[in-house]
């Protein structure tokens, strides 16, 4: 949790998770207005600054329980040529703008690994904050492709499911109570039922691996 941290990781970190989300975000109203839907654009969703994405009590529960959330982008799917499609390519938008974001990072490093760079006091600094940057975002899109809603994975599901109204709705229903017990349970019990960090750090070093 971030008031576990020192108040130098916070500055750090809270930024970042913040142009993270941000940014997340963004990509959904993008791809949501490339796709002929007014609305994102209509709502003022068509920028990366955080003031129109963040959510106050999304962003109060990053600062004391350690997860948290932005602002939904709101879309208008009737506006998709095809609905089904529009939905999961607009939902997909925002985790692998996330997982870009950590690629595009591990070739930063790549190159200062090659130009053997990291003998500076900035360049060392800059190299934490990517490296914080980097597994922030790889966190963001790991946690987002969980497939429960409301997170973007569940997109997947219910275009597998738009056959099925009869499993759809009830998964559609259900699904943010079910996430939200997943995660106050393992914060209370002495089992690790949401190992987020370890997802996280196994696509991480799978990418480092193949890039670095």
């Amino acid at each position: 949790m971030l008031f576990n941290m020192n108040i130098r990781d916070i500055l750090i970190i809270l930024p970042l998770l913040i142009m993270s989300l941000s940014v997340h975000e963004y990509a959904h109203a993008r791809v949501s207005t490339a796709l002929g839907d007014p609305t994102p654009g209509n709502q003022g969703r068509l920028t990366l600054n955080p003031l129109a994405h963040l959510d106050p009590i999304g962003t109060l529960m990053l600062v004391i329980a350690g997860f948290g959330w932005a602002r939904p982008v709101m879309i208008d799917d009737r506006y998709y040529k095809n609905r089904n499609l529009g939905l999961v390519l607009t939902s997909m938008a925002g985790p692998l703008t996330n997982l870009a974001i950590t690629v595009v990072i591990l070739f930063i490093f790549k190159l200062i690994f090659m130009f053997q760079v990291v003998n500076s006091a900035f360049i060392v600094s800059l190299f934490q904050i990517l490296q914080q940057a980097a597994f922030l975002n790889v966190m963001l899109f790991v946690f987002n492709m969980i497939p429960i809603p409301p997170l973007d994975g569940s997109r997947l599901v219910s275009a597998a499911l738009y056959k099925r109204p009869d499993l759809l709705i009830p998964y559609n229903r259900y699904g943010g109570y079910f996430l939200l017990f997943i995660i106050l349970a393992d914060r209370v019990l002495p089992m690790d039922l949401f190992p987020l960090g370890r997802w996280a750090g196994g696509v991480f070093n799978l990418l480092a691996g193949l890039i670095l």
